[in-house]
């Protein structure tokens, strides 16, 4: 019997190695997120690189899939073309197979063309799997149970429509965890407007008498319209008591969006 694990890298993944047998080949070079302004009609040429790290020859494919997830943790790698914000079909490639040879690199040749129509209004967006393939092992292992790893990558390629699309931001839930390091508040945020957003959450802590004690931040977290995500914000600096705050998601200087929270840090 033969286990296949599959990894798929998105934009915040790092690579894992499951035993020092076991590390990824296939390396994409210039990033995991390929980011385009355009208008109707245009077409806009790029590329993705790779290149094999390993000390063997490594064959490579390339195809197509739409990305969508949830702040509840789902996540999904539709069919191309799925999502109603799906660009996909804009999009053609070129190679789709391609076999290096150990440290040799490659570009993943990529065209998209907008269509002309003025309905296009926000942000479309899908992503192009880079996946290794190992070839068969077919070699005897004791307890006839053999784990092979297959590396993949989601590059994400996004097309925004010259500065089209509503901006829109809805604060879902807040729930208070307590970790081992302290308390932390998971804050989740939906897209619901018609354009990528990038919050950057922070919000200023005030005591139980009013005052004032400081701003707590957290990192921005790339959302496109339709989904959700959960951000979090260290509160172990707070110490055991009651407090209310400001929360902001900054968007933009022109798209900021706020609301009220009170909060009790307990002492457990």
């Amino acid at each position: 019997m033969q286990i296949k694990s599959v990894i798929t890298f998105l934009v915040f993944a790092s690579l894992v190695a499951f035993n020092n047998n076991l590390s990824a080949k296939i390396l994409v070079l210039n990033g995991l997120t390929h980011e385009h302004n355009s208008l109707q009609g245009e077409t806009i040429k790029g590329i993705i690189e790779i290149k094999n790290t390993a000390e063997t020859e490594q064959s490579v494919q390339i195809y197509q899939k739409d990305y969508w997830y949830w702040h509840t943790g789902e996540s999904r790698h539709d069919e191309p073309g799925t999502l109603e914000r799906s660009n996909a079909k804009w999009l053609t490639m070129n190679p789709l197979f391609v076999t290096l040879q150990p440290d040799e690199t490659a570009n993943i040749e990529y065209e998209l063309t907008i269509p002309s129509t003025d309905s296009l209004i926000g942000t479309y967006w899908s992503v192009v799997m880079v996946e290794g393939i190992t070839p068969p092992d077919t070699s005897a292992h004791p307890g006839g149970m053999r784990i092979n790893t297959v590396v993949r990558y989601a590059v994400q390629i996004i097309s925004n429509i010259g500065d089209t699309g509503t901006r829109n931001l809805e604060f879902v839930n807040f729930t208070l965890n307590k970790e081992e390091e302290g308390t932390l508040l998971q804050v989740a945020i939906s897209n619901t407007g018609e354009r990528m957003l990038r919050p950057e959450l922070g919000m200023e802590i005030y005591d139980a008498e009013g005052e004032s004690i400081g701003t707590l931040t957290a990192d921005k977290r790339k959302l496109y319209p339709g989904t959700s995500a959960n951000i979090t914000i260290d509160l172990s600096s707070l110490k055991p008591g009651n407090y209310s705050g400001i929360l902001i998601a900054d968007c933009d200087e022109d798209h900021v969006f706020g609301t009220n929270l009170n909060l009790e840090i307990k002492n457990e």
